[in-house]
Order: structure tokens, then sequence, then C-alpha cells
């Protein structure tokens, strides 16, 4: 287990086997790691912590710092986990929930680019990928195989479905459908047909889930009515997926702007 003569190991921390622990770089008490993890130079990973097997972490990434949260009390116990094989590049921040003995989440299998932000309270799927400087407000919630571009921003509370594309420099401050692609500010361009079909998504999914996406973004009848309609129908798993999406509460209400 090869850790720098420079990094500062906790005695209660929990190391699994094959962890590579960088120069300068900090592991905190109370913490788990998985085997053949590797934590780069000037990285810590704080108190609270648990990270999967076969996971990297960037120089001078920082999994577990306390939330920004005004009033937030550092006594409260909380932390964070990742799953296995997720990548943390350089300076990626992942903050700890504000909640006692609760936890932000990532799940296996993401790409987070530097200088990434993941907000308290938040819950990644799978299979993520999140450019540069993307923000993750606290609270948020991304399904599985979204694409975020670059310095794209998601406000607190937010919730994005699978297969979400958002373009770089934009902003969410709505709720997001599966497989839709966004630009701007909460504008919905269309669906993430490449994405769909990369996934091995059947024709007859896909078109369904055109048909879906005309009917809620293109046409004149209000959401309620269109919704109300689609229970008198049978479609794919998939598409299903997307009308269950719109059926749920939300505390931001749904980006529903197409140009």
């Amino acid at each position: 287990m090869p850790i720098h003569s420079s990094a500062i190991v906790a005695e209660n921390a929990d190391l699994g086997s094959d962890v590579t622990v960088g120069p300068f770089a900090i592991v905190e008490g109370n913490v788990i790691i998985g085997d053949r993890c590797t934590i780069d130079a000037a990285a810590q990973i704080r108190s609270g912590s648990e990270i999967g097997s076969d996971c990297k972490i960037g120089s001078g990434a920082i999994v577990g710092a306390e939330p920004q949260f005004l009033g937030f009390d550092s006594a409260i116990p909380s932390g964070v986990k990742i799953g296995p094989r997720t990548v943390l590049r350089e300076y990626v921040t992942v903050h700890r929930s504000i909640h006692e003995n609760r936890t932000t989440e990532l799940g296996s299998d993401n790409y987070l680019m530097t200088g990434a932000h993941v907000g308290h309270d938040s819950l990644v799927g799978d299979h993520n990928v999140f450019a540069n400087d993307v923000l993750l407000g606290g609270h948020s919630t991304v399904g599985n195989h979204c694409f975020m571009g670059g310095s794209s921003a998601i406000h607190q509370f937010v919730r994005l479905g699978d297969y979400v594309m958002c373009q770089g420099l934009s902003g969410v401050s709505l709720d997001v459908p599966p497989y839709l692609t966004v630009r701007g500010i909460n504008i919905v361009c269309g669906i993430n047909s490449v994405g769909l079909k990369r996934a091995g998504f059947s024709n007859q999914a896909r078109r369904e889930i055109k048909e879906a996406f005309r009917e809620v973004y293109q046409g004149a009848t209000p959401l309620r009515d269109v919704l109300e309609k689609a229970k008198q129908r049978s479609f794919s798993p998939e598409t299903q997926a997307f009308y269950d999406f719109l059926r749920q509460d939300s505390k931001k209400g749904f980006c529903i702007r197409s140009r």
C-alpha cells in the first residue's frame, strides 16, 4: 500500500488493499477507502467519507468538506458516499450533508472533470459526466447517463432525469425530464437523440419518446391533460419513465420552454 511519506493518514482511517496516497494528501479519521483507489497529491478526504473501489481522486480535490450552508453546525456528523470506479479530477469538491447522519451521494462510474462541484445532500446516479467547472447546487438530483457541459450550473433542489444533456454554460433552475437537451437558461432544445441511440434504445422507444416530447413541448394541450391522456395508453418502459417523471412532485416546477 504505497503511502507517500508526506501524506497524512489517520490511524482510524480504513484503507482497502492496493490504495495509493500521494504526497501531501490528507485522509482523516472515520474514512473508508475501497480497494485499488488512488488519492493524488494534495487531495483531502474528510471525516465521514466513504469511497468505493477503483476510484481516482485527483490532485487538490476535496471530498467531505463542510457544506456551504449559513448557520451550519460543524459538530453535526454527516458524510459523503462515492460509488466504485468514479473519477474526480483536479480540484473537484463534494460537500457533506447538512443533516445529521446523512450523506451526499454519487453512484458508480461517474467522471467529474476539473473544478466541478457537488453541493450538499445532492444525489447523483451512475455513468454521468460533468465537464469542467460544472456546479451542482445543494439537494439536487441527477439521474443516470447524463452529460453536463462545461460551466453549466444546476440550481438547488433541481432534478434531472436520465440521459439529460446540458450544453456548456447552460443554467437550469427547473426540473428536466429524461432524455432532453437543455441550453441557455431553462431552454429545452430537443431530445438527446445521439445519446439514446448510443445507449441502445430501440427504434420503437425512440419514436415514442419523440412523440411524447412533441405532445408536451410542441403541442397546445395543457400538461395535465397530456398526462391524463397518457394514462389510457401503453408505452415502452423508457417512454413511461418520461411521463412518470412529469407526474412526480416538483419543488421547482418543470422546464417546459422549447425553441
